[in-house]
């Protein structure tokens, strides 16, 4: 029975994700903010609520590695989520029509993947989450700058700014239930790591929303607000983290910290340089641009494959 609810909950979820990217657009085209603003700040906090709600409560039960499995999964799963679509719209050349402010912000990425590394092995482990809310910070200063970079439009649609919110209201209250459906169902495998239940089943569901929407905006060529949703849930998600560690009844949540999560981030870390090379390198030939996409999926399949021998 859980199984179905469960189901159900997935399918409510990808229903308004569709929802509130197609109101996204509208509103990045009505507004004074541009894709990147609507879609690197708005939909992707709005879209990351779910690993929100997990990872705190996580943290409140003193589960650390739940909490970042949570996280390092959800992002890791993110990336590849990307790599997979730069792949199958191959003929659009997804990146190569994107703003080069995604190197930054995939900069920003790494060094808190790197941060993150030093926290897990006990060095510097007190500023990890310093660092984690200052880089969020700068991100955010990053999407003022650039708002205006986008050409506006006018659109037929009424009341639009009403209908992303309540749309949104929605799908957060159903990613809210398909969370605590991921816990009952979790319960059911206690052979498997907290963190790799965590990576596995609640870093994959809570990243349904990101995954359905970025979907949904690349079919309808808004590059610029499918790659910003993407990469501004990965950055909002290491804010969560920072907060999850405040919120832990331990002295850190980076350390101690349990080989499989240690394992994501390695994996997280190594896609994201694939993925910086891919932007840095986009407009060499459309072999080298898609290499690194395929090398970065490999890379994700293998890293589950260690999970399981």
């Amino acid at each position: 029975m859980d199984g179905l609810i469960f189901l159900f909950l997935a399918f409510l979820t990808i229903f308004f994700s569709i929802k509130l990217s197609y109101y996204g657009d509208l509103l990045s085209k009505q507004s004074s903010f541009g894709s990147l603003f609507i879609g690197g700040l708005l939909i992707a906090s709005i879209t990351s609520l779910p690993e929100f709600v997990t990872s705190i409560s996580a943290s409140i039960l003193n589960n650390s590695s739940l909490s970042l499995g949570d996280i390092l999964g959800s992002n890791f799963f993110n990336v590849f989520v990307l790599a997979i679509y730069n792949i199958y719209f191959f003929k659009k050349c997804v990146f190569k029509n994107t703003s080069k402010k995604y190197i930054f912000e995939t900069i920003i990425l790494i060094i808190d993947y790197f941060f993150i590394f030093l926290g897990s092995n006990n060095i510097l482990t007190f500023l990890t989450s310093f660092v984690l809310i200052i880089n969020y910070l700068f991100y955010i200063i990053s999407l003022f700058n650039n708002s205006s970079e986008d050409e506006r439009s006018t659109t037929d649609e009424k009341h639009v700014i009403l209908k992303f919110f309540i749309t949104a209201v929605f799908m957060i209250i159903v990613s809210i239930f398909l969370t605590v459906e991921a816990d009952k169902i979790t319960r059911l495998y206690p052979s498997f790591s907290s963190s790799t239940i965590g990576a596995i089943l609640l870093g994959i569901t809570t990243s349904l929303p990101e995954v359905v929407t970025t979907f949904s905006l690349l079919q309808i060529n808004n590059y610029n607000m499918a790659i910003s949703n993407m990469l501004g849930s990965n950055i909002f998600n290491f804010l969560i983290l920072s907060i999850s560690d405040f919120f832990y009844k331990g002295e850190y949540i980076y350390y101690p910290i349990d080989k499989n999560s240690s394992i994501y981030i390695f994996g997280g870390l190594i896609s994201l340089i694939l993925f910086l090379i891919t932007l840095l390198f986009k407009n060499k030939s459309n072999l080298f641009y898609i290499f690194f996409s395929v090398i970065i999926c490999f890379l994700y399949l293998y890293i589950w494959y260690l999970q399981f021998i």
